[in-house]
Protein backbone atom coordinates (compact mmCIF):
# COMPACT_ATOMS: atom_id res chain seq x y z
CA UNK A 1 0.00 0.00 0.00
CA UNK A 2 1.37 3.41 -0.95
CA UNK A 3 2.23 5.60 2.01
CA UNK A 4 0.77 9.08 2.47
CA UNK A 5 3.08 11.95 3.36
CA UNK A 6 2.59 15.70 3.45
CA UNK A 7 5.26 16.66 0.92
CA UNK A 8 4.81 20.39 1.49
CA UNK A 9 5.60 20.09 5.20
CA UNK A 10 8.76 18.09 4.50
CA UNK A 11 9.85 20.52 1.79
CA UNK A 12 9.20 23.48 4.06
CA UNK A 13 11.45 21.96 6.75
CA UNK A 14 14.30 21.27 4.31
CA UNK A 15 13.96 24.58 2.50
CA UNK A 16 15.73 26.49 5.27
CA UNK A 17 18.84 24.31 4.86
CA UNK A 18 19.07 23.73 1.13
CA UNK A 19 21.07 26.86 0.24
CA UNK A 20 23.69 25.84 2.82
CA UNK A 21 24.13 22.32 1.43
CA UNK A 22 27.62 23.06 0.00
CA UNK A 23 28.77 24.00 3.52
CA UNK A 24 26.75 21.42 5.44
CA UNK A 25 27.96 18.41 3.45
CA UNK A 26 31.35 17.40 4.88
CA UNK A 27 31.75 13.71 3.96
CA UNK A 28 35.25 13.59 2.47
CA UNK A 29 36.00 10.24 0.85
CA UNK A 30 39.40 8.78 0.03
CA UNK A 31 39.71 8.41 -3.74
CA UNK A 32 43.32 7.33 -4.28
CA UNK A 33 42.38 3.76 -5.25
CA UNK A 34 40.49 5.06 -8.29
CA UNK A 35 43.87 5.51 -9.98
CA UNK A 36 44.63 1.82 -9.45
CA UNK A 37 41.22 0.98 -10.96
CA UNK A 38 41.97 3.35 -13.87
CA UNK A 39 38.81 5.32 -13.23
CA UNK A 40 40.88 8.46 -12.64
CA UNK A 41 44.44 9.48 -13.42
CA UNK A 42 46.76 10.56 -10.64
CA UNK A 43 46.52 14.14 -11.88
CA UNK A 44 42.71 14.01 -11.78
CA UNK A 45 42.83 12.70 -8.23
CA UNK A 46 45.08 15.56 -7.18
CA UNK A 47 42.71 18.09 -8.77
CA UNK A 48 39.59 16.53 -7.24
CA UNK A 49 41.20 16.38 -3.78
CA UNK A 50 41.59 20.17 -3.92
CA UNK A 51 37.82 20.55 -4.04
CA UNK A 52 35.61 20.93 -0.98
CA UNK A 53 33.67 17.78 0.04
CA UNK A 54 30.42 18.87 -1.64
CA UNK A 55 31.99 19.66 -5.02
CA UNK A 56 34.17 16.57 -4.73
CA UNK A 57 31.13 14.36 -4.11
CA UNK A 58 29.24 15.75 -7.10
CA UNK A 59 32.27 15.26 -9.33
CA UNK A 60 32.60 11.64 -8.23
CA UNK A 61 28.88 10.97 -8.73
CA UNK A 62 29.23 11.84 -12.41
CA UNK A 63 32.56 10.17 -13.18
CA UNK A 64 32.14 6.99 -11.13
CA UNK A 65 28.51 6.63 -12.14
CA UNK A 66 29.44 6.74 -15.82
CA UNK A 67 32.24 4.23 -15.25
CA UNK A 68 29.82 1.87 -13.54
CA UNK A 69 27.44 1.96 -16.49
CA UNK A 70 30.25 1.34 -18.99
CA UNK A 71 32.00 -1.45 -17.08
CA UNK A 72 28.71 -3.22 -16.36
CA UNK A 73 28.48 -3.81 -20.11
CA UNK A 74 32.16 -4.18 -21.01
CA UNK A 75 34.09 -5.41 -17.96
CA UNK A 76 32.17 -7.10 -15.14
CA UNK A 77 35.30 -7.73 -13.06
CA UNK A 78 36.15 -4.03 -13.01
CA UNK A 79 32.48 -3.20 -12.45
CA UNK A 80 32.44 -5.15 -9.19
CA UNK A 81 35.78 -3.66 -8.13
CA UNK A 82 34.30 -0.18 -8.55
CA UNK A 83 31.20 -1.28 -6.61
CA UNK A 84 33.42 -2.44 -3.75
CA UNK A 85 35.29 0.87 -3.87
CA UNK A 86 31.97 2.73 -3.51
CA UNK A 87 30.98 0.65 -0.49
CA UNK A 88 34.34 0.49 1.27
CA UNK A 89 36.55 3.46 0.32
CA UNK A 90 33.84 5.99 -0.47
CA UNK A 91 31.16 4.73 1.92
CA UNK A 92 33.37 3.68 4.82
CA UNK A 93 31.86 0.19 5.23
CA UNK A 94 34.67 -2.35 5.69
CA UNK A 95 33.06 -5.16 7.67
CA UNK A 96 31.35 -7.14 4.91
CA UNK A 97 32.73 -10.11 3.00
CA UNK A 98 33.51 -9.12 -0.61
CA UNK A 99 32.09 -12.29 -2.18
CA UNK A 100 28.83 -11.96 -0.26
CA UNK A 101 28.61 -8.30 -1.22
CA UNK A 102 29.10 -9.11 -4.91
CA UNK A 103 26.33 -11.73 -4.74
CA UNK A 104 23.98 -9.15 -3.20
CA UNK A 105 24.86 -6.63 -5.92
CA UNK A 106 24.13 -9.28 -8.57
CA UNK A 107 20.80 -10.02 -6.90
CA UNK A 108 19.90 -6.33 -6.90
CA UNK A 109 20.80 -5.94 -10.57
CA UNK A 110 18.66 -8.95 -11.50
CA UNK A 111 15.66 -8.32 -9.25
CA UNK A 112 16.04 -4.70 -8.09
CA UNK A 113 15.51 -5.90 -4.52
CA UNK A 114 17.92 -5.28 -1.64
CA UNK A 115 17.94 -7.17 1.67
CA UNK A 116 17.39 -4.59 4.40
CA UNK A 117 20.28 -5.95 6.46
CA UNK A 118 22.67 -4.69 3.76
CA UNK A 119 20.64 -1.75 2.49
CA UNK A 120 23.23 0.88 3.48
CA UNK A 121 25.89 -0.89 1.39
CA UNK A 122 24.04 -1.98 -1.74
CA UNK A 123 21.96 1.19 -2.05
CA UNK A 124 25.23 3.12 -2.44
CA UNK A 125 25.85 1.23 -5.69
CA UNK A 126 22.21 1.66 -6.67
CA UNK A 127 22.44 5.43 -6.19
CA UNK A 128 25.57 5.72 -8.34
CA UNK A 129 24.00 3.61 -11.09
CA UNK A 130 20.52 5.12 -11.11
CA UNK A 131 20.73 8.60 -9.54
CA UNK A 132 17.47 9.67 -11.14
CA UNK A 133 15.42 7.03 -9.28
CA UNK A 134 17.41 5.61 -6.33
CA UNK A 135 19.15 7.10 -3.30
CA UNK A 136 21.44 5.83 -0.57
CA UNK A 137 19.37 4.41 2.28
CA UNK A 138 21.52 4.82 5.36
CA UNK A 139 20.96 5.62 9.02
CA UNK A 140 21.47 9.38 8.69
CA UNK A 141 19.05 9.80 5.80
CA UNK A 142 16.34 7.77 7.54
CA UNK A 143 17.00 9.51 10.87
CA UNK A 144 16.55 12.99 9.40
CA UNK A 145 13.49 12.06 7.38
CA UNK A 146 11.78 10.31 10.29
CA UNK A 147 12.36 13.30 12.56
CA UNK A 148 10.84 15.63 9.97
CA UNK A 149 7.81 13.36 9.59
CA UNK A 150 7.43 13.16 13.38
CA UNK A 151 8.07 16.80 14.29
CA UNK A 152 6.10 18.31 11.41
CA UNK A 153 3.24 15.79 11.58
CA UNK A 154 3.95 14.99 7.94
CA UNK A 155 2.85 11.35 7.89
CA UNK A 156 1.61 8.37 9.88
CA UNK A 157 4.33 5.88 8.96
CA UNK A 158 8.09 5.93 9.46
CA UNK A 159 11.07 4.34 7.75
CA UNK A 160 13.05 1.58 9.45
CA UNK A 161 16.49 2.93 10.31
CA UNK A 162 19.58 0.86 9.43
CA UNK A 163 22.10 0.40 12.22
CA UNK A 164 24.53 3.29 12.46
CA UNK A 165 27.61 4.23 14.47
CA UNK A 166 26.94 7.89 15.25
CA UNK A 167 26.96 8.35 19.03
CA UNK A 168 24.46 11.24 19.10
CA UNK A 169 21.97 9.37 16.93
CA UNK A 170 22.39 6.24 19.05
CA UNK A 171 21.86 8.22 22.27
CA UNK A 172 18.72 9.88 20.89
CA UNK A 173 17.32 6.74 19.28
CA UNK A 174 14.59 7.98 16.95
CA UNK A 175 12.77 4.64 17.02
CA UNK A 176 12.27 5.16 20.76
CA UNK A 177 11.14 8.77 20.26
CA UNK A 178 8.60 7.65 17.64
CA UNK A 179 7.24 4.98 19.99
CA UNK A 180 7.03 7.42 22.90
CA UNK A 181 5.16 9.95 20.79
CA UNK A 182 2.70 7.16 19.92
CA UNK A 183 2.73 5.55 23.36
CA UNK A 184 -0.97 4.67 23.34
CA UNK A 185 -0.33 2.03 20.67
CA UNK A 186 1.89 0.14 23.12
CA UNK A 187 -0.44 0.24 26.13
CA UNK A 188 -1.59 -3.37 26.70
CA UNK A 189 -5.21 -4.20 27.40
CA UNK A 190 -4.04 -6.64 30.04
CA UNK A 191 -0.70 -7.12 31.78
CA UNK A 192 -0.52 -10.64 30.33
CA UNK A 193 -0.28 -9.13 26.83
CA UNK A 194 3.29 -8.19 27.66
CA UNK A 195 4.19 -11.88 27.85
CA UNK A 196 3.26 -12.46 24.23
CA UNK A 197 6.04 -13.19 21.78
CA UNK A 198 6.93 -10.31 19.43
CA UNK A 199 4.77 -7.87 21.43
CA UNK A 200 6.73 -4.80 20.30
CA UNK A 201 7.48 -6.12 16.81
CA UNK A 202 3.80 -6.70 16.03
CA UNK A 203 2.75 -3.26 17.30
CA UNK A 204 5.60 -1.60 15.40
CA UNK A 205 3.83 -2.60 12.19
CA UNK A 206 1.32 0.17 12.86
CA UNK A 207 4.09 2.78 12.75
CA UNK A 208 6.94 1.51 10.61
CA UNK A 209 6.95 0.71 6.91
CA UNK A 210 7.69 -2.94 6.11
CA UNK A 211 11.41 -3.43 5.48
CA UNK A 212 10.61 -5.33 2.27
CA UNK A 213 9.14 -2.23 0.63
CA UNK A 214 10.95 0.51 2.57
CA UNK A 215 13.53 1.21 -0.15
CA UNK A 216 11.00 1.62 -2.95
CA UNK A 217 8.81 3.80 -0.72
CA UNK A 218 11.80 5.93 0.26
CA UNK A 219 12.81 6.48 -3.36
CA UNK A 220 9.25 7.50 -4.28
CA UNK A 221 9.11 9.97 -1.41
CA UNK A 222 12.50 11.51 -2.17
CA UNK A 223 11.49 11.93 -5.81
CA UNK A 224 8.33 13.77 -4.76
CA UNK A 225 10.28 15.93 -2.32
CA UNK A 226 12.98 16.74 -4.88
CA UNK A 227 10.49 17.94 -7.47
CA UNK A 228 9.20 20.61 -5.08
CA UNK A 229 12.33 21.37 -3.07
CA UNK A 230 14.42 22.10 -6.16
CA UNK A 231 11.59 23.41 -8.36
CA UNK A 232 13.85 25.99 -10.03
CA UNK A 233 16.75 23.61 -10.67
CA UNK A 234 16.21 20.75 -13.16
CA UNK A 235 19.59 19.17 -12.37
CA UNK A 236 18.71 18.82 -8.68
CA UNK A 237 15.17 17.73 -9.39
CA UNK A 238 16.39 14.98 -11.69
CA UNK A 239 19.27 13.65 -9.55
CA UNK A 240 17.87 12.51 -6.23
CA UNK A 241 21.23 12.54 -4.49
CA UNK A 242 20.96 16.28 -3.80
CA UNK A 243 18.03 15.72 -1.44
CA UNK A 244 19.70 12.60 -0.04
CA UNK A 245 22.92 14.56 0.64
CA UNK A 246 20.92 17.26 2.41
CA UNK A 247 19.16 14.74 4.68
CA UNK A 248 22.50 13.05 5.36
CA UNK A 249 24.25 16.33 6.14
CA UNK A 250 21.79 17.65 8.73
CA UNK A 251 21.26 14.42 10.70
CA UNK A 252 23.71 14.69 13.58
CA UNK A 253 23.83 18.48 13.96
CA UNK A 254 20.80 20.41 12.76
CA UNK A 255 18.31 17.59 13.35
CA UNK A 256 19.90 16.64 16.66
CA UNK A 257 19.69 20.25 17.83
CA UNK A 258 16.08 20.43 16.66
CA UNK A 259 15.20 17.35 18.72
CA UNK A 260 16.65 18.88 21.88
CA UNK A 261 14.61 22.04 21.33
CA UNK A 262 11.28 20.59 20.21
CA UNK A 263 10.85 17.31 22.06
CA UNK A 264 9.21 18.79 25.16
CA UNK A 265 6.65 20.60 23.00
CA UNK A 266 5.93 17.46 20.99
CA UNK A 267 5.09 15.43 24.08
CA UNK A 268 2.73 17.96 25.68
Amino acid sequence: MEQKFDIDKIVNYLDKYKSDLPKLYTWDAKIERLAELEVLTQKQIEEINKKKPYEKALHLKKIVGQNLKETYINDKTLFYEICLWIIRDWGGIFTANDNETIKLIESFLNKEVIEFQRIASISKVSSYLYPEKNIIYDSRVAYSLNWIILSENAGQKYFPIPKGRNSKMIAFDLNVLIRLKNISIYQPNEISDLDKKFFIKNLDKQLFIDKKIAYSELNKLIKDISEKLWKDDIEKQHNLYYTEMLLFAIADREVFLDITKKWIELTK
